[in-house]
């Protein structure tokens, strides 16, 4: 009876064994070590004038969502491209447009010209100045 229980003792340690030395990818670190820090930067500012902010993040994406009241002004999603050569984050960008009548959603690179750097090369100083970018030239205050 007590061959089963080290059987299934077993089992359990080497799952967690290799939970443990899983690998984070290079997008998984970016969105962990630059993108959710870039976005509490930004959260704490923009609550500062009245916008309620809201951060997700997962293996595959991290999320900013800026709120002015219950309507949503601007949800900036990064998330990440495949290249033959590399891959990159990019971020999905949804806004109002027509006054704020239909939600229009765009791609962006973070990084303007040739693709010829990695994600590992993406500060969080980029990550804060491609939201504001989008943010400051597409939304309209009252």
């Amino acid at each position: 009876m007590s061959d089963w229980r080290s059987s299934l003792n077993s089992f359990f340690q080497e799952s967690d064994k290799r939970d443990q030395e899983k690998q984070k990818s290079p997008f998984e670190k970016f969105i962990a070590d630059v993108a959710i820090p870039a976005f509490e930067e930004l959260l704490k500012e923009l609550e500062r004038h009245g916008r309620r902010v809201t951060i997700r993040e997962s293996a595959s994406s991290a999320v900013i969502t800026v709120f002015d009241g219950g309507k949503e002004e601007i949800m900036y999603r990064l998330q990440e491209r495949t290249f033959p050569d590399r891959t990159l984050p990019y971020a999905q960008v949804r806004m109002r447009e027509r006054g704020g009548l239909k939600l229009v959603t765009v791609e962006a690179m973070l990084r303007s010209g040739s693709p010829d750097y990695s994600t590992e090369d993406i500060t969080k100083e980029e990550v804060i100045e491609s939201v504001l970018h989008h943010y400051t030239s597409r939304i309209k205050l009252r």
